[in-house]
């Protein structure tokens, strides 16, 4: 039933977190400079939260208020969603507020504490340390802060010049 359930869609999203690394161009964009090694890394990092997600599912299964349920849901709505929007809005956005948003080196900044924040969130979990699970939630919530103050002040600097 329930466990049977979980146990194959877990599977099925770490296999297609594998089938999405291998086929996307961003394995190769990667060793390129600028927005492009940005967005490529922002991807791959992604895939690596959805399979990790798609593991804790498939082995633990999702029972609610369980370490292996925060792990999994925080590996796939925060690594692996977040990852995605860090990745895809120095391009979208531009083209839905119609506003100049160059790329800087600053935009590394939000997507490093992203992953490092929510790596601790998931130790605490495995060692059920919830102290340690706290400060990697607050740590994912200051990367999201972090990255729309990012993407503001970016956008304002380039409206200036």
């Amino acid at each position: 039933g329930r466990a049977a359930g979980a146990a194959l869609l877990g599977t099925s999203l770490s296999l297609l977190s594998v089938w999405l690394a291998r086929q996307d161009v961003a394995r190769r964009t990667v060793r390129g400079a600028g927005l492009t090694r940005y967005i490529a890394l922002c991807l791959l990092s992604g895939y690596v939260w959805l399979g990790l997600g798609g593991l804790a599912y498939a082995a633990a299964g999702l029972a609610p208020g369980s370490a292996a349920y925060d792990a999994a849901l925080h590996a796939l709505l925060v690594g692996f969603v977040f990852s995605m929007v860090f990745g895809h809005a120095p391009i979208i956005l531009p083209a839905v507020i119609r506003l100049k948003l160059p790329f800087h080196r600053g935009f590394y900044l939000p997507l490093a504490l992203l992953h490092a924040s929510l790596a601790l969130r998931l130790t605490g979990d495995g060692l059920g340390d919830f102290a340690l699970r706290a400060l990697g939630g607050l740590g994912n919530g200051l990367a999201v802060g972090l990255f729309l103050l990012t993407v503001l002040g970016t956008a304002l600097a380039a409206r200036r010049t």
